[in-house]
């Protein structure tokens, strides 16, 4: 059974807005330095298509629809980024890094830690860094090959406002850095032109079912 266009509308959008923003980012060599909360918000509304076309559909309630009619919709969208929210807040805290390896970060996360810090040194084979005085050592995780990396803290209990100072600083620090141009975004844009191109061919000369899908999706 062929999917209704609608539905492959709805869960493949945000997903391809994901992949084109974090492709063209690192495929233009810059690289995006963002906390893991905003991460994983991110990736949560990545996924919120299929969320909404998977368990949403699954255990949608009939009942409450026949009786509020779209306007159940914004219940199950605020229940979900409620939870999303929850989520991301309870996770660990950390930064990640896009467009850039975990050796490439090094040398402009110590220069960025020298700045809270002066006193901090850094082991480059074990990709750590020691803050004496401020009593906090930080590790940067990343697979081998790939251009992205997270910093995390040994520490469970530093505050925000220490992220957000070593976040700032390793802005500044991290452009400074030569780094070779690399093809890692380039498979996602290319994800994400085949995902484009499938909704093309899907929904090309069935725009009434896409419009009849859609209020069908809303009206229950």
């Amino acid at each position: 059974m062929l999917i209704p266009p609608f539905t492959m509308l709805l869960a493949l959008l945000p997903l391809i807005g994901y992949l084109i923003l974090i492709g063209g980012i690192r495929a233009s060599g810059r690289a995006l330095i963002t906390t893991g909360p905003r991460d994983v918000a991110a990736i949560g509304i990545a996924v919120s298509g299929l969320v909404a076309v998977g368990p949403v559909e699954l255990f949608f309630p009939a009942p409450a629809a026949s009786m509020f009619g779209p306007w159940v919709w914004f219940a199950i969208a605020a229940f979900y980024f409620l939870c999303l929210t929850l989520i991301a807040i309870t996770s660990t805290p950390k930064l990640v890094v896009y467009g850039r390896s975990a050796d490439q970060v090094f040398p402009a996360l110590l220069a960025a830690a020298q700045h809270l810090d002066p006193a901090a040194t850094g082991d480059a084979s074990g990709l750590r860094i020691m803050m004496p005085t401020i009593k906090v050592q930080l590790r940067i995780d990343g697979q081998s090959g790939a251009d992205s990396a997270q910093i995390l803290a040994f520490e469970p209990n530093l505050t925000s406002q220490f992220w957000y100072q070593l976040q700032a600083h390793l802005r500044v620090e991290l452009p400074k850095q030569p780094v070779p141009r690399n093809l890692g975004g380039v498979s996602m844009l290319i994800g994400a032109g085949c995902l484009i191109g499938l909704l093309l061919w899907h929904s090309s000369g069935r725009e009434e079912l896409v419009v009849e899908g859609f209020r069908k999706w809303l009206w229950r």
